[in-house]
C-alpha cells in the first residue's frame, strides 16, 4: 500500500512540473508587476501567513498580494472578504502566479510550491526564481538543529525570527548572513492575547519522524502513551475537582489518525479536537495550561505568561531519530519536565493547586526570549520584507510607493 502511495505521489509531482512549464508560457502574456504571494501549507490559514496577509489587506491595500489556499479548506470561509486575492492551491492560477510574483512568502520553506521541497530543487535549475525575493515567515520558533534549514540549502533572502536565542542560532549554527535573518517577532504573536476563561487544559503533542515507518499507528508507543494518559483515573478526578476540560489536539500529521483516539474515556471532561473545528491559536489563547513535548507551540503559550508541562517520554529516541539538540535547554526552560505518566499527572495536580500560575523563573526566561511583547510584529515583518525587496534590485521609486 505504501508503495502504491509513493507511485501516486511521484505521478502528482511530475504532473505539477508539467503544469509549471505550461504556467510559465502563459505567464509571458501578463505584464510583470509587483506582487506578493503568501502561503502556509496551501490548505490552511491560521499561522503567520494568514496574519501577514490580513494585515496587508487592511493596512496596505496598495500592495497587490495573493494568498494560496484550497477551496475545501476549513479556513477558506474566513477569507471570503478577500476572495479576489485568493488563489486555489495547486490550480493553474496558483502556478502562473509563481512565475509572476516578485516576492514569494511562506511559513514553510518554499511552501508556496505545490509540493514541499520542490521549490528548493526548482530554484537550483531555474534561474528565473533567483530574481524573486524568497521569504520565510516560519511556523514556529526553531530550537533544534536540522541540516535542511542550513543557509547553504535554503538560500533565503529573508528569514523571520521570533526569539533572541533563535536569531543568534541561525547566525551561528545555520550560517545565515546577518542581513538575511531579522528579529521582528512572529506575525501571529499579534493575536496572542490571553483569554483563558474557559477552564481548560490543552494537550498538544507534536509529530515523530519514525511514525512514517511504523506499520500500525495504533500499536505505536506514541498512540499507546497518549491513550493511557487520557484514560488515567486520577486525571479524570482532577478535571472533575477543578472543573477543567482537557482538549487533546495533536500535530497536523497526527490528525489523520484521530479516529484512534475518539473513544469513551470515562470522563465528560476529555475532548478530542480536530483541525476542521478547532483553531490552534484560539485553543492557546483560551487554555490555562499547556501539556506538550517537543512542539515549539510552547513558546507561543509562554509568550502569554501561562504554565507549560513537558511530557518527554521518548526524549532519547527523539534526539536520535528526529531532530538533533539545539539551543533550547528543557531543564532550564519554560516549564516542568515529566517523563512518566505518573509524573505528568502529578505536575498537572501541582499547577492546578497553584491556580495555573507560571513560575517566576519561567517568567524571567520569557523576558529574555522575546524582545518585543507589543502587537506590532506584522508591521515589523512588513518593513523587513520591503527593505529586503529594496535591496533585491528593486527601484527606489517602487519601494517608496508602498511605504507610508
Amino acid at each position: 500500500m505504501k508503495h502504491e502511495h509513493m507511485i501516486y505521489f511521484r505521478v502528482q509531482q511530475v504532473w505539477a512540473l508539467f503544469k509549471l512549464c505550461i504556467a510559465y508560457l502563459l505567464s509571458l502574456f501578463y505584464k510583470q508587476k509587483r506582487i506578493w504571494l503568501i502561503s502556509e501549507r496551501g490548505v490552511d490559514a491560521r499561522d503567520n501567513g494568514y496574519w501577514l496577509f490580513t494585515f496587508l489587506r487592511e493596512n496596505y491595500p496598495g500592495i497587490e498580494v495573493c494568498y494560496i489556499i484550497s477551496r475545501d479548506s476549513p479556513d477558506y470561509v474566513k477569507l471570503q472578504s478577500y476572495k479576489a486575492n485568493l488563489l486555489p492551491y495547486r490550480s493553474l492560477a496558483h502556478y502562473i502566479m509563481l512565475w509572476r510574483a516578485s516576492v514569494l512568502i511562506s511559513t514553510h520553506i518554499q511552501g508556496y510550491f505545490p509540493f514541499m521541497g520542490m521549490g528548493l530543487w526548482f530554484r537550483k535549475i531555474s534561474g528565473c526564481y533567483n530574481s524573486k525575493c524568497h521569504v520565510s515567515l516560519k511556523h514556529g520558533i526553531t530550537k533544534d538543529y536540522t541540516a535542511y534549514l542550513d543557509y547553504s540549502n535554503t538560500h533565503l533572502d529573508l528569514l523571520i525570527s521570533g526569539a533572541k536565542p533563535e536569531y543568534d542560532y541561525f547566525l551561528s549554527a545555520y550560517k545565515y548572513p546577518s542581513s538575511v535573518v531579522q528579529l521582528t517577532g512572529f506575525c501571529r504573536f499579534d493575536g496572542l492575547v490571553n483569554t483563558a476563561n474557559h477552564r481548560q487544559i490543552l494537550l498538544m503533542p507534536t509529530w515523530r519522524e519514525w511514525l512514517y515507518k511504523d506499520a500500525d499507528f495504533a500499536e505505536s508507543e506514541y498512540a499507546q502513551t497518549y491513550l493511557s494518559l487520557l484514560h488515567n483515573a486520577r486525571l479524570h478526578k482532577l478535571l472533575e475537582q477543578y472543573g477543567m476540560d482537557l482538549i487533546f489536539y495533536p500535530h497536523h500529521e497526527v490528525q489523520k489518525y484521530l479516529t484512534h483516539f475518539k473513544q469513551h474515556y470515562g470522563s465528560n471532561h476529555i475532548i478530542i479536537a480536530d483541525k476542521e473545528h478547532y483553531d490552534v491559536q484560539n485553543l492557546l489563547r483560551e487554555s490555562d495550561v499547556l501539556i506538550t513535548d517537543y512542539s515549539s507551540v510552547y513558546f507561543d503559550f509562554a509568550y502569554m505568561g501561562k504554565p507549560v508541562i513537558y511530557y518527554l517520554f521518548d526524549f532519547e529516541r527523539y534526539r536520535r531519530e528526529h531532530y538533533s539538540d539545539g539551543w533550547y535547554d528543557y531543564s532550564n526552560g519554560l516549564g516542568t519536565i515529566t517523563k512518566t505518566e505518573n509524573d505528568c499527572i502529578e505536575a498537572i495536580a501541582q499547577v492546578l493547586q497553584k491556580n495555573c500560575e507560571m513560575p517566576e523563573k519561567c517568567r524571567q526566561y520569557v523576558s529574555h526570549l522575546f524582545p518585543y511583547t507589543d502587537q506590532h510584529n506584522c508591521e515589523r515583518v512588513y518593513k523587513a520584507i520591503c527593505e529586503t525587496e529594496k535591496n533585491h534590485n528593486r527601484t527606489e521609486k517602487c519601494y517608496k510607493d508602498y511605504i507610508k
